[in-house]
């Protein structure tokens, strides 16, 4: 399963109780993701397994494993996000490892810290933030006795990480390639292209204009920039092949999208 590279400041962790679920599509990103269903059903894809979290159970995302949700509008739930250091003494299985399953079942008990979480966290006050940490350590060592966990296979996973982040940084430059990255971090351009090919699942130009469109789109529909200034802000040297990339990804014009979220 293919997914988009997610880059956002989570500022530590955070926690949210959502009344409803919307569609997200596949993506992956550094940040652990913990889902607790108290009401309802949440189909969830992790990794591609399809999983389906009933009221009492728990899904965990590791970091970078590729993810998403079917809509589900009836449901309730928690969700936390958090940097893995946020869960000493956790650091080293949530970075190194993977669990056997992701679903998690029989954890009724864990509401009320799921709750208290929410709670010290709804204000931006240091000394209840460091009782969340505690909290949240207590969540992640409970979770990690529920579902076997195994080692992580060879190095080019571990190298998945600075590449994404890389890609995250520079895909607007015009000169982004897989003879840049492979100087720049100093690994060789075959073993970077089979890192795209084998884990990512991506051709490293199909995913670098992935995240170009994705940009794009999201400046046609907050801004009023003119679309050849959003096409050179994007990293694309020319508007034809924007337009044409554009359309092969949204299935539309630049300008049919924008005229298109201009009118909700």
């Amino acid at each position: 399963m293919k997914g988009i590279f997610e880059k956002k400041d989570y500022s530590g962790f955070i926690a949210k109780y959502i009344k409803g679920l919307r569609s997200v599509p596949p993506m992956f990103h550094p940040h652990i993701e913990i889902l607790f269903v108290t009401k309802g059903n949440v189909n969830i894809m992790i990794d591609g397994k399809e999983l389906i979290i009933s009221s009492g159970e728990i899904a965990i995302v590791f970091p970078y494993a590729v993810h998403s949700y079917e809509a589900a509008p009836d449901a309730e739930l928690y969700i936390m996000m958090f940097e893995p250091h946020m869960a000493y003494p956790f650091e080293n299985e949530l970075l190194f490892k993977k669990p056997l399953t992701p679903h998690i079942t029989d954890c009724c008990e864990l509401l009320t810290v799921f709750e208290k979480i929410h709670s010290l966290l709804s204000n931006q006050d240091q000394l209840k933030m460091k009782t969340a940490t505690s909290y949240l350590s207590a969540i992640v060592g409970e979770v990690l006795c529920k579902t076997p966990l195994y080692d992580i296979e060879g190095v080019s996973e571990n190298m998945i990480i600075p590449i994404l982040i890389y890609c995250s940084e520079h895909f607007c430059d015009e000169d982004i390639s897989l003879n840049k990255i492979s100087k720049d971090l100093y690994i060789s351009k075959g073993y970077v292209s089979k890192i795209f090919s084998s884990k990512i699942k991506y051709g490293f130009r199909e995913y670098i204009n992935e995240l170009r469109i994705s940009k794009a789109k999201e400046l046609l529909s907050k801004t009023d920039m003119k679309i050849i200034n959003i096409m050179l802000e994007c990293g694309f040297k020319n508007q034809s092949s924007f337009n044409r990339i554009f359309c092969e990804i949204c299935g539309l014009s630049p300008r049919e999208y924008r005229q298109l979220k201009q009118t909700k």
